[in-house]
This record gives C-alpha cells, structure tokens and sequence, in this order.
C-alpha cells in the first residue's frame, strides 16, 4: 500500500520541463529579456537627453548687452539691447519692430522673439564680441535672416 501511495504523490509534483511548454516558455522568457533591454536603453537615452549645459539653468548668472547695433548687412536694421534682458530689432526705413528677451552666456546668445499676432520663439545663437563697437551673430536657418553671419557695429 505504501509503494501505490508514493507513486500517486510522486505523479502530483510538478514537472520541470514539459515538452509541450517548453518552446513558448523559452519565447516568453526572450520577450522579457528584451523588454527589460529595451527598458533599460530608454531609461538611458531619456537620461542623456535631459541633460542641459549649466548655462540654460540661470540666465540671469550671465552677461547682457547694451545699446544700439547696426546691421552692417543692412543698414537700415539695428538691434537694440537693454541691460535688463531686453530689446527689439527695428527697421528704420520702415518703421517695423520686433520685441525680444535675450541673454548671453559664454560665446552664446539666446533671443526669445514676440511678433505680433503670433506666438513667440526662441533662437539658440552664437555671437563673438570683436571689440568694443563691433559683434557678429551667427543665425540658425530658422531665423528671419536664414543661416547666416551678420556683423553688427555700435552706433551709441
């Protein structure tokens, strides 16, 4: 009697690998895998991309401009900049204006334009103060100027 009660224990335990399951369970076994992969590479990746330079953290840290610059590009142009962060780019001969924010930091300036009637924009730009009375800014080709390098000297 005994021998027949282990044997009917023995039939009740689990059996390591069936046949049957085994395929699907080496498949779901590699789905997680790779979920867990691909988890961790995005994890990663938004990690890296939410790093910023230190300078976009506080703009006030940084420098500002002052006065009046003339488009040497185009002479009726000027760009005028306050030391407050502010300012606005003007068109003499026709009396058009755009308002702007901006901030300098190292070899960088960053404009938040306000048109009219639309909403605002930022440009990310690199300026190189030459001397006292001379700049360059270098526009990205999403600017109203388009990609391009434009000398700036002081009128004021």
């Amino acid at each position: 009697m005994k021998i027949k009660n282990i044997k009917r224990d023995f039939e009740k335990l689990p059996v390591a690998v069936n046949a049957e399951t085994a395929p699907s369970d080496k498949t779901l076994g590699r789905l997680v895998a790779l979920a867990i992969v691909l988890f961790g590479a995005l994890v990663m990746a938004a990690g890296l991309s939410s790093c910023e330079p230190e300078y976009d953290d506080e703009p006030d840290s940084e420098w500002y401009l002052n006065g009046v610059w003339a488009n040497n590009s185009y002479p009726d142009e000027n760009m005028v900049f306050s030391g407050d962060g502010t300012g606005y780019w003007e068109s003499v001969s026709t009396g058009d204006y755009l308002e702007f924010d901006y901030y300098c930091y190292n070899d960088g300036i960053v404009f938040t334009f306000y048109p009219l009637e639309m909403p605002p924009y930022s440009l990310s730009c690199y300026i190189n103060l030459i001397n006292g009375g001379t700049m360059s800014i270098s526009w990205p080709g999403d600017s109203f100027y388009g990609p391009v390098t434009i000398l700036y000297t002081r009128i004021d």
